[in-house]
């Protein structure tokens, strides 16, 4: 592609300045450039004017979808996600959405096939899959550097929402919402996941969002064990009621070490690894420290810059819906339920060049020895 690639926003939430963030990476590179935001309330227009003079505002989502614009961004409240998505396919344009695509697994499975029927791309958050530390993390534990993996582990969570009701009315629970990002890093590295069986709870009774109190919020507090179809075994943790937490982002533990990726998934601060051979920890710093979760934009546009496929495989995040889904099952039953979807796992390798440049081993002598 020559000339720039146009983006068209709709939503002006919280995220938008995120993605602005992107964007102002790309439009002094020549990469991209910035159509019109949708922002439906015009009473936050006078806010967003003030933060960025710039922003070219409409108050009809029509008026991003007929510009003349490359990639639509949807970033509206979930709910609203499928609608604009299927709206924007229908115009032939590429769609990068925030999660999650759809309300269900069908629904986005759906949207899914009109993006390759319509022939363009369509990428969902979050995509941890690109970060270039996650990477050379995916990298060292699918080479074998801990032998065969067995189980895994994540948690994430934070103390909830207090500007948005769908996290707390049942509409997004936290598994959907914050989990999302651990399933999607864990079966990217252990691969789809063919059964499930999770349980949830209620820590806080009472929710306060914006002006109103919610006095019987849904459950805050999901804990899941996925069963691979790879035979690993995977624990997962996601909750609204978690204040803080000092712990790895993902652990992977194999028949002849274990590699931990620091941080969050979403913000990868380096990763470690032990080794039985090597009877040490080994650390890892981050490669571009800079790097941001909104990076999906980033890569699409990247993407039809240098007529390549994307970094990304949307029958991936069709299939942690229909995980989600399975857990919601195994909350009301109480049991075991199988997961019948699967995707092509992504090559992420680095290049090598990249990998030589950036990858910096600091061994750490062990006490246990």
């Amino acid at each position: 592609m020559i000339n720039p690639v146009r983006v068209g926003i709709i939503g002006a939430g919280n995220v938008l300045w995120a993605y602005l963030q992107v964007m102002d990476r790309l439009i002094p590179r020549g990469h991209a450039v910035l159509g019109p935001v949708c922002a439906r309330r015009a009473d936050t227009w006078s806010g967003l004017r003030a933060r960025r003079p710039s922003l070219e505002l409409v108050k009809h989502p029509s008026e991003v979808l007929n510009a003349d614009t490359d990639i639509v961004l949807i970033i509206t409240s979930p709910a609203t996600h499928a609608e604009f998505v299927r709206a924007s396919l229908a115009q032939g344009k590429h769609v990068v959405v925030e999660k999650p695509i759809a309300s269900t697994a069908a629904e986005a499975a759906d949207l899914a096939k009109m993006a390759a029927d319509k022939g363009v791309h369509l990428l969902c958050a979050p995509f941890v899959q690109l970060a270039p530390t996650f990477r050379a993390f995916w990298m060292k534990v699918r080479s074998g550097g801990i032998g065969c993996i067995h189980s895994t582990r994540g948690l994430y969570g934070n103390a909830g929402s207090t500007w948005a009701s769908w996290y707390h009315n049942g509409e997004v629970g936290p598994l959907a919402e914050v989990g999302i990002y651990n399933l999607k890093s864990l079966t990217a590295i252990a691969g789809p996941v063919a059964e499930v069986l999770a349980a949830e709870a209620r820590a806080v009774d009472r929710r306060r969002v914006g002006g109103h109190v919610i006095s019987d919020p849904a459950a805050d507090v999901v804990h899941v064990i996925l069963r691979h179809a790879s035979g690993v075994l995977s624990c997962v943790v996601s909750s609204h009621a978690i204040q803080r937490y000092r712990r790895p982002a993902l652990e992977i533990y194999g028949t002849e070490g274990t590699a931990n990726l620091l941080g969050d998934d979403w913000d990868p601060r380096g990763f470690e690894i032990w080794r039985n051979k090597a009877a040490c920890w080994e650390e890892y710093e981050p490669i571009e420290p800079t790097w941001l979760w909104t990076d999906g934009l980033s890569e699409l546009v990247m993407a039809l810059r240098e007529g390549r496929p994307p970094l990304a495989e949307i029958h991936h995040d069709v299939h942690l819906l229909e995980v989600i889904e399975a857990c919601q099952h195994s909350v009301r039953e109480k049991a075991a339920v199988q997961v019948r979807s699967s995707f092509r796992m992504v090559d992420l390798c680095l290049k090598e060049r990249r990998d030589r440049h950036h990858l910096h081993d600091h061994t750490r002598p062990s006490s246990e020895q």
